[in-house]
C-alpha cells in the first residue's frame, strides 16, 4: 500500500512524527497514576490524575512535577476529575507542587469533594 504512495520514495520507509508525550506514573504500592500527555516539546506539562492518593501513593505525583521541573516547565496543568480519594498528604503534594518555580494549575471539572477540602483548608485561593 505504502509503495503506491508518491510521497514515499520507493525503498524507503515512511518516517512517523511523535508529536505527543506519554509517560505514566504509577503508584508502587495502591491505585494511583499520573498521566503525562500532550506535546513533548512544550514548556506546559498536562498532568492526570486517577485513583487514590495517601501517605502510600503520592509519590507518583511528585515524581512527575520532579520531572516536569527538571525539563524546565514554565507551567504544570493537572487535571484530578478522576481522583477518587485522597488525604492530607495530597493536598500537601498540591500545594508545594504550587509554590514551586512552574506553577500548578488545576485543570478541567473540578469534583466537589476536591473543592470542598480547598474550601475547609483555606487553600482553594492558591
Amino acid at each position: 500500500m505504502e509503495a503506491n504512495n508518491p510521497r514515499i520514495p520507493s525503498g524507503e520507509a515512511p518516517r512517523v512524527a511523535l508529536h505527543s508525550a506519554r509517560r505514566v506514573y504509577r503508584a508502587v504500592n495502591g491505585h494511583a497514576r499520573v498521566e503525562r500527555v500532550g506535546n513533548e516539546a512544550s514548556s506546559t506539562w498536562f498532568l492526570r490524575a486517577a485513583g487514590e492518593f495517601d501517605a502510600d501513593t503520592v509519590a507518583c505525583l511528585r515524581e512527575a512535577v520532579g520531572d516536569a521541573r527538571r525539563d524546565d516547565a514554565e507551567r504544570i496543568l493537572l487535571d484530578v476529575y478522576q481522583v477518587g480519594f485522597w488525604d492530607s498528604t495530597f493536598l500537601h503534594a498540591l500545594v508545594e507542587a504550587h509554590r514551586g518555580p512552574a506553577g500548578l494549575v488545576l485543570v478541567g471539572p473540578l469534583p466537589f469533594r476536591i473543592r470542598r477540602l480547598f474550601e475547609i483548608t483555606g487553600t482553594l485561593r492558591l
